[in-house]
């Protein structure tokens, strides 16, 4: 024992251990994965350890000769077989793998399931249950899977919060309360001490008790399976009673460093989550930076701050967003979940009649946090920058926090404030965002920005309930350090140009909303119901957007389509079309009453053959063609006809399916595509 209590507390062999650390991790992340299946499997077999439940799909882990993720989209004319945890199943269905973003700065959603090593995708056809599981861990899984069906006990006691209500998940972000609800070490020490005074009173020994409470935590572990957070909570209680156990002297910051180091011995993909920074660098800094108060009040506060003021480099290099209200906030929400909300849980898991109590307090804090989230003041919307800004950030503000020098203060809050302002200094820029099928097009100069048009999800594309605005426009808008869109508008009323507005209109700070002339749809009646200040932009009506001026050509129409607004666009160094769902007949219009020889053309109707004629082409001539389309798109958009008609022009064309969000600049004309990685 005291071999080993010298090796832990020598500097060198922690060093030794950091060394080989970071070159094993690095090892493991460059190794090439062990991949078996491939697209052209059909059929796989393997025990299902993991289920995901929602009102149309059924998602399965299963872990066959390789981990794959399967989902089982529900079919009103079919009925599933139970599936349970363990369960050896078949399934037949189509293989894909999962894509990277085709737009820049946007969640990786391959990355995310390479972390798990999951490197293949299935749309489940068929699930046939081959046997079910005797083993005892499974059957210790579903029956706490069955037990526990309360969306906030399956969070705070599974770590599992899919149940909540998207709506909520987004409020608790936006008030920056969201960790609040990752198990961590504050529920472990609660658990824990709960143990440890049960022990006590049956007079067992000091070691027998922390024996029994290890034992607990690490089956409490299993069953919850490995995140960051969880890690850190677990793997922090157990090596500080090692410590206190036997008598091995390590400093904090040791048993910490070495908690670190064995969450990447564990999985070196820690090193990309955010969970994993907000976790360990919040406890430093809390270990470093408190001084002991016997004021609860005070120490909360002072906790709140520094946990703050620590973790905005992080959330503005992973959510480009900070909250300053989340102090304030967490004076309330820290307590309140640690003192009652958790509890609670605890107390009605073992008596359920005492539901009708835990989800009065859960009330207050779901109704509240919706409350606050609509509050915009104090929302600040950084842009995305080079990773050395946000380390500098980082060091200058741990610096201060350290020295409490007003020079150092100063410096950190210039970054800051130059990190804040930088979107200003953006080139002007038009981004054809791949948003499917469908179109939205970002214009933005000067720190004025016009959103053409939202996207939106078609009947066949139903089967993915996220929308394109969460996970696309608003993320890349935030990227991109724009804080509010000055124009929006709305060629016409169909659905995979205006379908996301609600969601858009309900999260991001509009000012001005125009839709086109022409006969009002369903969904364009429904826009103008939420937004009462909706105008309708006029034939050669000009909107001035920095460097770009936007004039709208087309006229109304009794068709919806032909009715789209058109815009033109002019800057000193490129011109454009863009032409909504605009049909020939539109095209025909343009020409008799405008005289049209612009760079760029946005292709009218996604490629369609009702639209973009030869003759519209030629009077026109444009140096680029660019089609917004959705790839395996039940149109065939694009149309044959229209590729051989700009074929013959000598026109070059750009789709989203193959490129992504294009992005174009105008003063050096240079066009950059944002890649698909198939």
């Amino acid at each position: 024992m005291n071999r080993l209590k010298t090796l832990l507390q020598s500097n060198y062999f922690l060093y030794i251990l950091l060394f080989l650390t970071i070159i094993l991790s690095i090892l493991r992340l460059i190794q090439p994965p062990r991949v078996v299946y491939s697209t052209g499997t059909k059929e796989i077999s393997g025990v299902v350890t993991e289920i995901i439940e929602s009102t149309d799909k059924l998602t399965l882990i299963i872990k066959g000769k390789e981990k794959i993720r399967g989902t089982y989209y529900f079919k009103s004319e079919k009925t599933l077989p139970s599936i349970k945890l363990g369960d050896y199943v078949k399934l037949t269905g189509t293989i894909k793998k999962p894509s990277s973003p085709s737009t820049k700065n946007l969640f990786d959603y391959s990355k995310y399931l390479k972390k798990q090593k999951i490197y293949h995708l299935m749309q489940i056809d068929q699930i046939k249950v081959l046997s079910t599981s005797k083993n005892i861990y499974y059957k210790i899984k579903n029956f706490l899977k069955e037990k526990i069906t309360h969306p906030y006990k399956q969070a705070f006691l599974l770590g599992n919060d899919n149940s909540i209500s998207d709506e909520v998940i987004t409020s608790y972000q936006a008030n920056g309360i969201s960790h609040l609800f990752a198990i961590s070490s504050s529920q472990f020490y609660f658990l824990s001490n709960i143990i440890l005074k049960l022990t006590k009173k049956l007079n067992l020994k000091e070691k027998t008790s922390y024996t029994i409470v290890i034992i607990f935590l690490l089956s409490y572990l299993s069953i919850l399976g490995l995140s960051a957070s969880i890690l850190r909570g677990i793997l922090s209680f157990l090596l500080f009673s090692i410590n206190r156990l036997w008598n091995l002297n390590l400093k904090k910051f040791k048993i910490i460093t070495y908690t670190i180091l064995i969450t990447l011995l564990i999985n070196p993909y820690y090193l990309t989550e955010s969970s994993f920074y907000f976790s360990f660098l919040i406890s430093i800094g809390l270990l470093y930076f408190m001084r002991p108060s016997t004021n609860f009040f005070k120490t909360l506060w002072t906790s709140s701050v520094l946990s703050f003021l620590l973790s905005i480099p992080i959330s503005l290099y992973y959510f480009y967003e900070v909250n300053l209200l989340s102090i304030i906030y967490n004076l309330f929400y820290i307590p309140y979940v640690n003192i009652i909300i958790f509890p609670m849980t605890i107390i009605s898991f073992f008596f359920p009649i005492l539901d009708f109590l835990y989800n009065f307090f859960i009330n207050i804090l779901e109704n509240s946090s919706l409350i606050l989230s609509t509050i915009t003041i104090g929302k600040l919307i950084f842009k995305k920058v080079n990773i050395i800004i946000y380390i500098l950030e980082l060091l200058f503000m741990i610096y201060y926090l350290k020295t409490h020098k007003k020079l150092i203060l100063i410096i950190t809050i210039i970054i800051f404030i130059g990190h804040y302002l930088s979107p200003y200094f953006n080139k002007d820029f038009i981004k054809i965002i791949d948003v499917g099928q469908g179109d939205s097009i970002l214009i933005h100069s000067k720190g004025k920005t016009a959103l053409i048009d939202t996207g939106g999800k078609l009947s066949y594309d139903k089967k993915t309930s996220e929308t394109i605005t969460k996970y696309t426009t608003i993320p890349l808008l935030k990227s991109l350090g724009i804080k509010k869109i000055n124009y929006l508008l709305l060629t016409h009323g169909d659905q995979d140009h205006v379908g996301e507005f609600f969601y858009l209109n309900n999260r991001f700070k509009i000012s001005e909303v125009y839709l086109n002339l022409g006969q009002t749809s369903l969904l364009e009646e429904q826009i103008i119901k939420e937004r009462p200040d909706t105008k309708r932009i006029k034939e050669g009506q000009n909107l001035i957007l920095g460097n770009f001026s936007l004039f709208q050509l087309n006229k109304s129409w009794k068709e919806e389509n032909t009715s789209s607004a058109v815009y033109y666009f002019y800057h000193s160094n490129l011109t454009g079309l863009l032409m909504g769902d605009a049909t020939t007949q539109t095209e025909n219009f343009l020409i008799e009453n405008y005289n049209l020889k612009v760079d760029i053309l946005k292709v009218g109707h996604h490629g369609s053959n009702t639209s973009t004629s030869n003759n519209f082409l030629k009077e026109t001539s444009p140096s680029l063609a660019i089609i917004s389309v959705g790839e395996n798109n039940n149109y065939n958009h694009p149309s044959p006809e229209v590729l051989e008609n700009l074929t013959n022009q000598n026109i070059s064309y750009l789709t989203t399916i193959q490129s992504g969000t294009i992005t174009i600049y105008p003063k050096t004309q240079i066009l950059t595509e944002d890649k698909k990685i198939p």
